[in-house]
């Protein structure tokens, strides 16, 4: 993926937001996040999401860990789709969304046709 490509964050036929590709890293991608009304239902999961993150790099309990998986559950039973330009793109990945900042990893380590 390179710097400037980019994602829309989709929901069956909503789209939730634009994802910019800002730099492809290890372990995930980032990029800038620009969100649609649509995602405004859905602000507050992915606000959650970042809590627990920002918890668990300073405590390692086990009920916060399960709390944190559980969220994380909640956002992929959303079955989001992120789309790049000619249909292709996943539809397994694991994101995160703070303010205007994202960040995800692809589960496939290819895009596919959507």
């Amino acid at each position: 993926m390179n710097p400037g490509t980019i994602y829309t964050l989709e929901r069956g036929p909503e789209v939730l937001g634009a994802l910019t590709v800002t730099d492809t890293g290890t372990f995930a991608v980032q990029a800038t996040f620009d969100p649609t009304p649509a995602f405004d239902p859905y602000r507050v999961l992915f606000d959650e999401d970042a809590r627990h993150a920002h918890l668990l790099a300073r405590d390692d309990d086990p009920a916060l860990l399960e709390q944190a998986e559980a969220v994380m559950e909640g956002i992929l039973a959303l079955n989001l789709v992120l789309r790049r330009e000619g249909d292709v793109g996943f539809r397994t990945f694991l994101l995160s969304i703070e303010g205007h900042v994202a960040s995800f990893r692809p589960l496939t380590p290819e895009e596919e046709s959507l």
